[in-house]
C-alpha cells in the first residue's frame, strides 16, 4: 500500500490507551459503525479479481469511464452490482462512504441507495484507480488505494478492509474554542494556519470560525501546534497533562533530555542503551507537541528535546514543526543559546544525536545551569508561552529588549498610519484577542502587544489601509501587557446639540469623499453630515415642515 496511508489504530476500550499513556482523564470519543460492505473502484476485471477475497460477495464495483454517456448497471452471476459511470464523487469515512454521480447541476445519483444499502452508505473503499480518489496526505479510515505498482498487495489490502467490520471507538483528539479563534470576523479572513496544515482535510471554514470533522481527524496535532491563540488545542492528551507527565517523569528519572516518539518507533528505542540523562516518552503524535510544550520544558527540568519523526520533508506535521522552530530559534539565540535545544531527528540518527548531547557538544548546554521553574499553565497556550519565556529570560538575559521575529510568528505589534486612520474602530471589532481596544470615553485606539496574534484581521478590516503588522517579541512582560495609545484625536461635536459623536478626521474625510456626490451639492445636505443621528432626523423633519427641499429629501 501507499506510504501515505496511515495504519488504522482504532480501539474498543479508550480507557486502555489512557492507562498505557498515563494521559490523565480521557477525552470524548467518536464511534464508527461498519458492516464491511466495500465499494471497489477501478477496472472491472481487476475489481472482480479483488472480489475473490471478499467474504460473501460483500462488495460493489464502480468503473469510472470518462467516455461513458450514462450510468450503466449490471449484475454478475453472483449478484454483485457493477456500475460504469462517467464521473464519480467520493466522500466520507469508515462506515459512511458516499459515492455519487452528478448528472445535473442540482441532481446526483447515489450508488449506495441504488444497491439498497440499509445505512445509505458504503462501509469501506478499495480504490484501484491509477490516481487516488482521495488526495489528502492522511486518507480517511476505511480507504485503501493501490497504485499500479502495488497490485501484488491486493489480497492483503482486502484482508485489512475486511477486518473493519463492527463498532470502533476513536478519541476526539481536538478541542476548539471559537471565542478566541482568529480565523475570521465580520466575513473577513484572518488566520488560516490550521486549515492549511491539516493533513486529513478535516478542518474547514465555517462562517466566523472553523469546523472540524471528528471522523476525519486523525490526531496529528499540527493544527494545535500552529494555532496562535490556543483556540485549537490537543485534547488527547491535554497540554497541561502532557507537561505534568513529562516534568514528573524527568524528576523521577533524574533525566534532562527528552525523546518524544510514537509507538511506531518503540522497538528501535527499546534497542538503544539510553544514558541516564535521557528519558524516552511515547506520545500519540509528535507533531502535537509545539512551542508551548518545548519552552515550558526547557524552562523546567529539560535542557534538550528530540522529536523523532520518520516522515518526508513535505509532510504537513513536519512542516508545521519546522515553521514553529524557526521563530523559537530566534528567541533562544537572543537568550544566548546558539543552537536550538529542540531537534527533529530520524529514528536511524537518534542514537548518534543522543551521544552528541550527552557528550556536551551541543549549544543547548547553556540551559544546563538554570534553575528549573515550574508553573501552572491551565491549558492556556498564550499564558504557557509567556510564562516559559519569562522564566528563561529572568536567568538568561536577552541581548535586546525586543527581538524581531520572522513573519508568521504569533507575537508582534501593529503599526498605524495616523494620517490615514479615522478611528472608525473596525479593527477593534474584529480583533479576536482584545489586543486592540477603543479609548472608551475619548476617540482613541489602544493596543496591548502581549495579546496580539498577528492574525491580520485588523489589517483586513481597516477601510483606510492604515494598519500593518510587524512580528516581534517584547521581553518585558509588564511593558508588553501595557495598553499603549496608537492614535488619538479630538472628538467632533454635533453642530446642533454639541454631543461628541465622531472624530475630526472622520467628518473631514467623509465630507471630502462626498463633495462630488449629487446628493451633497447644497449647504443643508453637507451640514447634516456634521450632525449626530438624532439631530439629523430632527433637521430633516423641520426642513420638510418649512418647505425646504434638498437633494437628499427629493431622493
Amino acid at each position: 500500500m501507499s506510504e501515505e496511508q496511515r495504519p488504522i489504530e482504532l480501539v474498543s476500550d479508550l480507557s486502555q490507551v489512557v492507562g498505557q499513556q498515563q494521559l490523565g482523564e480521557a477525552t470524548s470519543q467518536v464511534q464508527y459503525v461498519s458492516q464491511g460492505h466495500c465499494l471497489v473502484i477501478g477496472p472491472v476485471d481487476l475489481a472482480l479479481e479483488a472480489g475473490r477475497f471478499f467474504p460473501d460477495n460483500n462488495y460493489t464495483i464502480v468503473c469510472v469511464d470518462p467516455d461513458a454517456v450514462r450510468i450503466d448497471k449490471q449484475l454478475t452471476e453472483d449478484g454483485v452490482a457493477v456500475f460504469t459511470v462517467p464521473v464519480l464523487s467520493l466522500s466520507g469515512h469508515l462506515g459512511a462512504w458516499r459515492a455519487e454521480v452528478a448528472l445535473m447541476p442540482d441532481e446526483a445519483f447515489d450508488l449506495a441507495v441504488s444497491v439498497y444499502r440499509e445505512s445509505g452508505f458504503f462501509d469501506v473503499v478499495l480504490d484501484l484507480s491509477a490516481d487516488a480518489m482521495m488526495s489528502m496526505r492522511l486518507v480517511p479510515f476505511g480507504y485503501v488505494h493501490l497504485g499500479e505498482t502495488e497490485r501484488d498487495s491486493l489480497e492483503e489490502a482486502v484482508a485489512s478492509l475486511a477486518e473493519l467490520t463492527g463498532e470502533f471507538d476513536k478519541p476526539r483528539y481536538f478541542s476548539y474554542n471559537a471565542a478566541i479563534c482568529a480565523h475570521s470576523r465580520s466575513e473577513l479572513n484572518g488566520c488560516n494556519q490550521c486549515i492549511e496544515v491539516c493533513a486529513t482535510d478535516a478542518i474547514r471554514s465555517d462562517g466566523e470560525g472553523i469546523s472540524v470533522d471528528p471522523f476525519l481527524c486523525q490526531g496529528c496535532g499540527s493544527c494545535a501546534t500552529v494555532c496562535p491563540s490556543g483556540a485549537m488545542s490537543y485534547a488527547f492528551p491535554r497540554p497541561a497533562d502532557a507537561l505534568d507527565r513529562s516534568r514528573r517523569s524527568l524528576q523521577e528519572e533524574g533525566a534532562n533530555i527528552i525523546v518524544l516518539h510514537t509507538e511506531a518507533e518503540e522497538p528501535l528505542v527499546e534497542q538503544l542503551s539510553l544514558p541516564d540523562e535521557v528519558l524516552a516518552l511515547v506520545v500519540e503524535e509528535v507533531s502535537a507537541f509545539g512551542p508551548d510544550y518545548w519552552l515550558a520544558m526547557l524552562a523546567g527540568p529539560a535542557r534538550h528535546i528530540c522529536l523523532v519523526m520518520d516522515v518526508p520533508a513535505d509532510d504537513p506535521g513536519r512542516q508545521a514543526i519546522e515553521a514553529q522552530m524557526g521563530w523559537v530559534r530566534v528567541l533562544m539565540s537572543d537568550l544566548g543559546v546558539p543552537e536550538l535545544p529542540v531537534t527533529l531527528v530520524s529514528p536511524d540518527a537518534l542514537e548518534a544525536q543522543l551521544r552528541r548531547l550527552v557528550a556536551g557538544s551541543s549549544g543547548s548546554d547553556a540551559l544546563g545551569g538554570i534553575v528549573p521553574q515550574m508553573f501552572d499553565t491551565h491549558n492556556d497556550k498564550r499564558q504557557t508561552l509567556r510564562l516559559a519565556l519569562d522564566a528563561l529570560s529572568e536567568q538568561l538575559l536577552p541581548s535586546e529588549p525586543i527581538t524581531g521575529l520572522p513573519k508568521g510568528a504569533p507575537f508582534g505589534q501593529i503599526k498605524v498610519d495616523t494620517s490615514a486612520c479615522t478611528l472608525c474602530m473596525a479593527c477593534v471589532s474584529t480583533c479576536p484577542a482584545k489586543a486592540l481596544q477603543d479609548g472608551q470615553d475619548t476617540p482613541a485606539l489602544r493596543f496591548v502587544e502581549a495579546n496580539c496574534l498577528q492574525c491580520g484581521l485588523c489589517e483586513a478590516a481597516c477601510p483606510e489601509s492604515a494598519i500593518s503588522l510587524k512580528a516581534r517579541y517584547t521581553w518585558d512582560s509588564v511593558e508588553a501587557r501595557r495598553a499603549v495609545t496608537l492614535h488619538e484625536e479630538q472628538p467632533f461635536h454635533c453642530m446642533r446639540c454639541h454631543t461628541p459623536f465622531a472624530t475630526q478626521s472622520m467628518i473631514a474625510n467623509m465630507t471630502e469623499k462626498l463633495s462630488g456626490h449629487w446628493m451633497f451639492q447644497d449647504e443643508n445636505a453637507v451640514r447634516r453630515l456634521k450632525l449626530c443621528g438624532d439631530c439629523r432626523v430632527k433637521d430633516m423633519f423641520e426642513a420638510d415642515a418649512a418647505g425646504i427641499t434638498t437633494h437628499q429629501d427629493k431622493n
